[in-house]
């Protein structure tokens, strides 16, 4: 039988698709998906580039009147299946780089005052509060955020200073300086790897050294100014009600509507499509999935494993409460919306991109 150098290129390609397919499975890797497109796609490709009426009747099954038709559309299913597994590898690359800048950044801290974290004694019930608050160039409104925070007795505070190129760094400094009764651990990021890696950093490292630091309770707390500092009294006094027996308290702007300043009007149907999907992919059942006013238990906390390198990383924080089977309650917070906190955080944009990313997370990537 003498073939075309088409058929023998084929032939080839198929030989390939089969070595794939070996080493996926030495490496633990093989799923039903790679099974059915590199072994069924051997198979195929060899039968088809040696029986063409073969090919024509695999076609004609479709409703494709030429078998180039079909060789076409089978190339286009396997380009998309290429750059989905492209894409799955650069997310893993990019989340070993993001644990690699958290361990460097927790560890280079935890060296240097390591000595100070022995002597850390609480005096005060608020003492048993930590804030986890991540910078990114945020020098217009750092100053005011920590002054606030410190001006109700709160005196434990982390930031993740994650690469700004501004004077942050320095006014974290200088800020600790100033109030040397306060603990300020500052981790610093050497490269600017956005949110989620700034929020990974804070909980590996709150943790770790909760016992050192002696606190109970984790916060989340933004360094834009929308979040309002005096709810946190409404959070304490939630606490003390409920005996100290829910694991999670989530802030929430919609367990009394109006409470918060200024919202648009296009923010708030985003938001309830948010729910929506929320509900739809994780089934979780909360009001304001997407608000990070929120406080929980250090015990609590430990049990959560974050790995999202990319947007949905709060979608990923609520299936991490669903699966632990956290026992959780809403607080009505007041969140500011002004014109510094909508440029810098929140964009309409950027809820496109966390609902794009939460559905290719949920379904293709592995």
């Amino acid at each position: 039988m003498h073939l075309s150098l088409l058929q023998f290129l084929i032939i080839i390609t198929s030989v390939i698709f089969f070595l794939f397919w070996i080493d996926l499975f030495r490496r633990k890797k093989a799923n039903i998906l790679h099974l059915i497109v590199f072994i069924w796609g051997s198979f195929l490709l060899i039968l088809f580039s040696l029986d063409m009426n073969a090919l024509n009747s695999f076609g004609s099954f479709f409703g494709l009147a030429r078998w180039a038709d079909l060789l076409v559309y089978i190339s286009i299913i396997v380009l998309v299946y290429f750059y989905i597994s492209l894409y799955n590898k650069n997310i893993r690359d990019t989340q070993q780089l993001t644990k690699l800048i958290s361990a460097l950044a927790i560890e280079k801290w935890y060296e240097e005052e390591k000595e100070k974290m022995k002597k850390y004694k609480n005096s005060d019930f608020r003492d048993e509060f930590v804030f986890n608050i991540r910078v990114y160039n945020e020098a217009s409104m750092l100053e005011q955020v920590i002054e606030e925070i410190i001006s109700v007795w709160f005196k434990k505070l982390v930031f993740i200073n994650d690469g700004s190129k501004d004077n942050s760094q320095q006014i974290l400094e200088k800020k600790r300086e100033e109030h040397t009764d306060c603990i300020f651990v500052i981790l610093t990021h050497k490269i600017n790897r956005w949110w989620w890696a700034a929020n990974q950093t804070g909980y590996k490292f709150i943790q770790k050294y909760a016992e050192q630091l002696k606190v109970k309770w984790f916060v989340w707390f933004d360094p834009d100014g929308q979040m309002d500092i005096k709810d946190m009294n409404t959070f304490i006094a939630e606490i003390k009600k409920d005996n100290w027996k829910i694991d999670a308290y989530l802030g929430s702007r919609f367990v009394k509507w109006g409470s918060s300043e200024n919202i648009p009007d296009s923010r708030k149907k985003i938001l309830v499509i948010s729910k929506l999907v929320t509900r739809i992919f994780y089934w979780i059942k909360v009001s304001d999935p997407h608000n990070w006013y929120r406080v929980i238990d250090i015990e609590a906390l430990k049990k959560i494993q974050l790995t999202a390198d990319w947007m949905h990383y709060a979608n990923e924080l609520n299936e991490q409460i669903q699966k632990n089977k956290f026992r959780t309650k809403e607080i009505p917070v007041h969140i500011r919306y002004t014109d510094y906190s909508l440029w810098k955080w929140q964009k309409n944009s950027n809820s496109i991109k966390l609902w794009l990313q939460m559905i290719y997370q949920k379904i293709f990537f592995r």
